[in-house]
């Protein structure tokens, strides 16, 4: 029976609420540290864990943090290890206690509806907190509060003090109402964790999760059932003014800090759901220094392309930090610069660092998804980038080429300042012959004559990202190769391009091997301010 001794819920006390004392899309640092190069060891896609304390897992041992190097420090990279990485299975520490069914009871006699559609449709997982973040959320977790108290005390008159919870169930409880109230319900448990980068499901009972480093885990059923399941990916999509519709149901969107897909039966025969994280939005090419993910001359190289409004192409294969690194990439355009992104989810959230870019059209296109429930009206590709010439946009922005993707890229390299992108590739060199595929492909054309040619003339730097396992199961990421976009020397008509090295790792010595560029990269550089003979001096 509740009386004044009953133990209060603070919002500080509350294990899933410690989670995110700290800013997880921002780093710590040290206390001196400029906010523009600021880096979370715990947060960040290039970094390593910590070894905080999460509400959901037992405490893994952390890989001891990375010194910060000095600017004229090369940053070194861990020789390259074939061994797989392993995958854990982690046991919560009170995985039964959260009874969901009696969690929906009580939302539901709230009657929250109306607030919380507008809440989770404003909700960004990147930055918001664990607890309230407004006055009507405040009042509604008091409430909260007070509506488990009240149903401990009936359960404990009625049924037996047997019925009565410890303070860490009740908070436990409580968490778990605000979390399906205001945020993604069972999703949001670890879309909190700080070093969660990926979670997949293959079903209600097979979920893993990827943290930074690289390490899997596996974890306890997300929800009772597939019917369960499918019904929380109904809620979170109709949360952003979407539909997952079912049979058939199939959804891709940006909630807000991470990108959403799912599909549900007959297309794949288990509910199939995918969140990417994005745990670091403020970054810039300095940061990427200190994190040992890229050489200080390769800042330089950058920071001088993008000066010069050169097209960059960023590759690597799948979740090598490729929209990450493109943040950085961007962080040496020019502020006042006003840019136009063109994703189909929303990934790159240029427009979150307004001191980094004070103008960005963040336009998300919808191919028509036929046969699937989403009556999301279609925006077009092609709708996109005449919205984005139309806004003035000095340098345009493709999150990611994959297919007609390429030739609107191609068109948006010819039409303004240097235009970045990312692309699938197993080097540099390949990231170029990928590119032509997709052109001959969206194109109709039988040969690559064509395509080689358009890219040749339309990007001069390709930046290739790599991911290392280390001996202990977890990995780094850091650029592999910086390459020149220049004729392939022997060519018959000089129109074939090739990616020559100016900055590529070597994986048996350990260690960054530099490459002169060709006369005119030289005379780019130094008509923006670089010197080139620093870069390459021994």
């Amino acid at each position: 029976m509740a009386d004044d001794s009953t133990p209060q819920i603070s919002i500080s006390e509350r294990p899933f609420l410690a989670d995110l004392a700290a800013d997880t899309n921002l780093a710590p640092g040290s206390p001196d540290e400029p906010t523009t190069a600021r880096a979370d060891g715990r947060a960040h896609l290039f970094a390593a864990a910590n070894g905080a304390r999460l509400h959901l897992v037992d405490p893994v041992p952390a890989s001891p943090e990375q010194p910060e190097l000095p600017a004229e420090t090369t940053a070194p990279v861990p020789r390259r290890d074939r061994a797989r990485v392993e995958v854990v299975e982690v046991h919560d520490e009170h995985p039964t206690d959260v009874d969901w069914r009696l969690v929906d009871e009580h939302i539901k006699e709230l009657n929250l509806l109306d607030s919380v559609t507008r809440s989770r449709a404003e909700f960004d997982v990147a930055i918001a907190s664990a607890g309230p973040e407004t006055e009507f959320e405040e009042d509604a977790l008091a409430e909260m509060r007070r509506r488990t108290e009240r149903h401990l005390q009936y359960e404990v008159i009625n049924r037996g003090p047997d019925r009565g919870w410890d303070s860490g169930r009740i908070e436990r409880h409580v968490q778990a109402m605000f979390d399906s109230a205001f945020r993604y319900g069972r999703f949001q448990q670890y879309l909190r964790e700080p070093d969660v980068e990926d979670i997949t499901v293959v079903g209600y009972d097979n979920v893993m999760v990827t943290k930074t480093d690289g390490r899997r885990e596996r974890r306890r059923p997300m929800a009772e059932n597939n019917d369960d399941l499918l019904r929380m990916v109904a809620d979170l999509a109709a949360a952003r003014g979407r539909v997952f519709a079912r049979p058939n149901g199939h959804i891709d969107l940006d909630i807000g800090g991470v990108r959403f897909s799912g599909t549900g039966p007959a297309i794949t025969t288990a509910p199939d759901l995918t969140f990417r994280k994005h745990n670091l939005v403020d970054i810039d090419l300095p940061g990427m220094v200190r994190l040992g993910s890229l050489p200080k001359p390769g800042a330089g190289i950058l920071s001088a392309a993008v000066a010069a409004n050169q097209c960059i192409l960023v590759a690597g294969y799948p979740a090598a930090g490729k929209t990450t690194f493109l943040r950085a990439l961007m962080s040496a355009v020019d502020p006042d610069e006003k840019i136009a992104t063109i994703e189909t989810e929303r990934e790159l959230y240029l427009g979150k660092n307004p001191e980094r870019h004070r103008q960005v059209t963040d336009l998300q296109y919808l191919p028509s998804a036929v046969g699937t429930g989403d009556l999301a009206v279609p925006y077009s590709l092609e709708d996109a980038f005449l919205q984005a010439l139309r806004v003035s946009a000095q340098r345009i922005l493709f999150g990611e080429i994959r297919g007609p993707e390429g030739p609107v890229a191609i068109k948006a390299m010819l039409a303004g300042k240097g235009s970045l992108s990312t692309i699938h590739a197993r080097n540099a060199n390949d990231a170029l012959h990928r590119f032509a595929d997709v052109l001959m492909s969206e194109q109709s054309l039988s040969s690559d004559i064509v395509p080689l040619r358009q890219i040749l003339r339309t990007i001069q730097i390709v930046v290739y990202l790599d991911t290392i396992p280390n001996g202990d199961g977890t990995r780094r990421r850091i650029v592999s190769e910086i390459a020149e976009v220049i004729p392939r020397p022997g060519s018959d008509d000089g129109q074939t391009p090739i990616a020559s090295p100016l900055i590529k790792w070597n994986y048996d010595r350990e260690t960054y091997e530099k490459h002169r560029p060709s006369p005119e990269l030289e005379q780019t550089f130094r008509r923006n301010g670089l010197n080139p003979e620093i870069l390459w001096e021994e």
